[in-house]
């Protein structure tokens, strides 16, 4: 009721009012519109002029110029969250940009598919492959890999220096000749390309014999037919033994190892049998078992082949599958039996993920990106980079993985290749799948190329470049985004100074990056470009550990049984076996022409009448020094090719030197600093050092020559007894003093795994050691100008400033126009 008197009261009030409140209300509509009009107009001038980025800021403040993008929290890619949140998008939320293409490529460009399919198809025209279509067999003639043969460097030189002819471009082609009476393996120079082609072998017939070939799909077929035979004998053991896994086909698969044999003219492939990680292609590497062998596998007949020296549990040889089994069943061998079910643990424990239980404080929010405030600052064309006063050419090969070519600073060449040659890695462990096994990860094919992670490998903002490789299962080229290159922040001034003024130079570096699957590890190599004309050549690695089996009842064991002598126990039945990663470069130095020569300044400490003595003949201390103890440095300038290790005792700088000087007399160079933790231990001894002797060293300066192309034999693997390249052979006291030298560069780590690197090994640039770098400074430099202080009102510094605003100080800028 009061509710309705209410209401009558209202009701009747408007209707005695209605012509006054009518107007009254209209006035108070149109001044609202009016006022809603001046306001949406006044937000979207500030819209448009103060919220927008204008074109020298895309993002400010982290708000944004487009509309917010829902995406997963920052989680391990291979793991994707649940949780979503609202980030600002950054125009780097684009897709990655392409560089442009010609059809005119240089002497260093990568080969592209189609010039692959027209050398295949000129070999196969002239009978040097015998496979016309569909898979090979090892009983064919087949191209196992292609890549571009790198220009003799006299050639190269005079075209890009003198405007001699075009050396042209080659094909450097590796076939499998199985076809043949005496089946053996060959490598030919095709090309020029585009051009009538012809094939130079680069051999004689039979000098490269053919159980030395890299291991390849064609050969994993017939190996796997042998393997199933002895398997299928085991079938009863393995079940006991291993959950009921069995192989083929329950749960069991096997990895061969390396090396196959010592000698060229043998082969015999050793393997383990692992368990099946589903989800993973190469889970097994963390999941090996007791059971191995090896399979006599020699020639292009696998009728022939057949398995031997098995080992359960480390004992054994047993000649035949038969033998093992019927020693097993006799009770005369130490057994293992896995818990039921443990096979169903092992995805959880293999497979890397989030714990979605324990959540990281503040996980849920994006993490810092970066992104180009005003577009790239640097160019690509087909390969060939420009960034400030760099410009290089990327190339990279199928056998030996990437590099850079021509690399020039202000116009000047400094590097005319820096290029991974190999990557080595000799393992140790108490079992007979770990015990012997080295690898030389070139024979398996480093450049064999798979696409970047987006966001992983590279920002989303960098340039991707393609890179093509010859697969000889299919016969036929595959191409891979494998290739990335951005400019990034490095977070710390390039240099600075605090004083009445306040100035500096925030790092800004180009960036050219590969991942490189190889088998179980992934290695990712950096080509970093700096505003001071340095160089760095960063080498990294992650992926899976290859592990050795767990054994708890293991009679050599010690007391411990978490540790032995060869590294940690990681998991259930894994045990991390100790090993090293060593990464050999080619750095091919130029400074300011190719007459250089390999300074050593060494970092001493005497008596001050020494240090004197080597500038002058100074018998006796001066007075005015204090006190009869004093650092100096000596120069050496290397007179023949010698192999140097660092001896942190004994500090050295490394220094390739030209004779050109700056104003103040002084040779202008570069340092080179290898920034490694690799040092080999093994001796002379061992079967593996004739073929890997690079590892013993750190640097290796020799006279160039266009037949030492490489620091190891893409063969070697499969020969250790005899390689054909030996570093050891490079130094042979040739002179190189004023002349045209080689520095082969070694970096590395030393891996003894924890429980940290399961399921996956850390990379790169963490602090946990799995990355070596080469750092390559200059050295005497000298500046046409200083940088000098003065006020800048501008509201943005040129694209290749970086000036500090200083608080209640003037803004500073420079001009550096240093050159090496």
């Amino acid at each position: 009721m009061t509710a309705n008197n209410t209401y009558s009261v209202e009701r009747g009030a408007k209707d005695s009012t209605d012509s006054t409140t009518f107007k009254s209300t209209l006035c108070h509509q149109v001044s609202g519109v009016i006022i809603f009009a001046i306001g949406l107009g006044i937000g979207v001038i500030i819209g448009v002029y103060a919220i927008k980025p204008t074109d020298g800021d895309q993002c400010l403040n982290g708000v944004a110029s487009v509309a917010p993008a829902v995406v997963t929290t920052p989680r391990p890619v291979v793991q994707p969250a649940t949780n979503k949140t609202s980030i600002p998008s950054c125009p780097a939320d684009k897709s990655p940009t392409r560089s442009s293409k010609s059809e005119d490529k240089g002497m260093f460009e990568l080969l592209s598919k189609d010039e692959m399919n027209a050398v295949k198809n000129f070999l196969k025209a002239q009978g040097h492959v015998s496979i016309t279509e569909g898979t090979p067999t090892l009983k064919d003639s087949y191209i196992y890999g292609m890549s571009l043969y790198a220009p003799y460097k006299s050639q190269a030189l005079n075209h890009l220096d003198k405007g001699g002819p075009n050396p042209g471009r080659y094909a450097d082609v590796h076939v499998h000749r199985g076809n043949r009476a005496v089946p053996d393996l060959m490598e030919y120079r095709v090309g020029p390309l585009g051009g009538a082609m012809t094939a130079q072998a680069m051999y004689r017939d039979g000098e490269l014999p053919y159980n030395s070939r890299p291991r390849d799909g064609i050969e994993w077929d017939g190996i796997t037919a042998t393997v199933s035979l002895a398997m299928a004998t085991l079938r009863p053991l393995l079940q006991e033994s291993f959950d009921g896994a069995f192989y083929p086909n329950g749960g069991l698969v096997f990895h061969p190892q390396a090396p196959p044999s010592l000698q060229a003219n043998e082969r015999g492939t050793r393997f383990v049998m692992a368990f099946i990680v589903d989800g993973t292609a190469r889970g097994r590497d963390l999941n090996f078992l007791p059971l191995t062998g090896t399979v006599h596998n020699p020639g292009v007949n696998t009728n022939t082949w057949y398995a031997h020296s098995l080992y359960y549990l480390d004992q054994g040889p047993f000649p035949t599958a038969e033998a093992l089994l019927s020693a097993y069943n006799n009770g005369t061998l130490r057994k293992v039996a896995l818990p039921r079910g443990y096979r169903q643990t092992l995805f959880s424990t293999t497979y890397p993920k989030q714990n979605n239980d324990k959540h990281r404080e503040s996980s849920d929010k994006a993490p810092p990106r970066s992104y180009y405030p005003s577009g790239q600052r640097y160019s690509i064309h087909d390969h060939a980079v420009k960034w400030m006063d760099w410009e290089f050419v990327v190339g990279s090969s199928q056998f030996r993985g990437p590099s850079v070519y021509d690399v020039k600073f202000k116009g000047e060449r400094i590097v005319y290749e820096n290029s991974l040659n190999d990557v080595t890695l000799a393992y140790a462990s108490d079992v007979t799948s770990g015990a012997n096994t080295i690898y030389m990860d070139a024979t398996f094919g480093v450049g064999e190329f798979q696409s970047l992670i987006p966001g992983v490998d590279c920002p989303h903002h960098a340039t991707l470049l393609d890179a093509a490789w010859f697969d000889s299962y299919s016969q036929s080229p595959i191409s891979a985004n494998a290739i990335c290159v951005f400019e990034t922040a490095g977070e710390h001034s390039l240099w600075r100074r605090k004083d009445k003024f306040a100035a500096g130079m925030a790092n800004n570096f180009l960036v050219v990056r590969t991942a490189l699957p190889v088998g179980n590890y992934d290695y990712t190599i950096d080509f970093l470009f700096f505003l001071d004309g340095s160089l760095k050549t960063d080498a990294s690695a992650s992926g899976y550990l290859q592990s050795s089996f767990w054994d708890p009842e293991n009679p050599r064991a010690g007391q411990d049984k978490a540790i032995d002598a060869f590294g940690y126990r990681v998991g259930d039945y894994v045990h991390g076996a100790i090993h090293d990663h060593t990464f050999g470069f080619k750095v091919d130095m130029d400074i300011l022409g190719t007459e250089n020569s390999f300074d050593i300044i060494k970092w001493k400490a005497g008596d001050v009448a020494t240090a004197l003595k080597t500038q002058a003949n100074v018998t006796e201390k001066p007075s005015y020094f204090l006190y009869n103890e004093t650092r100096y440095v000596e120069w050496e300038t290397l007179a023949t090719e010698a192999g140097l290790k660092i001896d942190l005792n004994h500090p050295e700088f490394w220094t390739v030197m030209s004779e050109n000087k700056n104003k103040w007399g002084v040779k202008r160079g570069y340092r080179i600093a290898p920034e490694t933790l690799a040092a080999q231990v093994l001796t002379d001894q061992h079967p593996s050092m004739k073929a890997t002797s690079y590892t013993k060293y750190h640097c290796v300066v020799t006279k160039q020559d266009d037949a030492e192309r490489f620091l190891t034999g893409t063969y070697d693997l499969n020969r250790l007894a005899d390689p054909m390249v030996s570093i050891d052979n490079y130094i042979n006291n040739e002179p190189i003093v004023k002349t045209d030298l080689v520095t082969w560069v070694v970096v590395g780590f030393l891996h003894i795994p924890t429980s940290e690197d399961v399921p996956m090994t850390i990379g790169p640039t963490t602090g946990h050691g799995n990355h070596g770098t080469i750092l390559t400074e200059r050295q005497h430099s000298i500046c046409l100008s200083t940088w000098t202080p003065r006020i800048d009102r501008s509201r943005s510094a040129p694209l290749n400033r970086n000036p500090v605003l200083s608080r209640k100080q003037k803004t500073v800028t420079f001009v550096n126009n240093c050159f090496i």
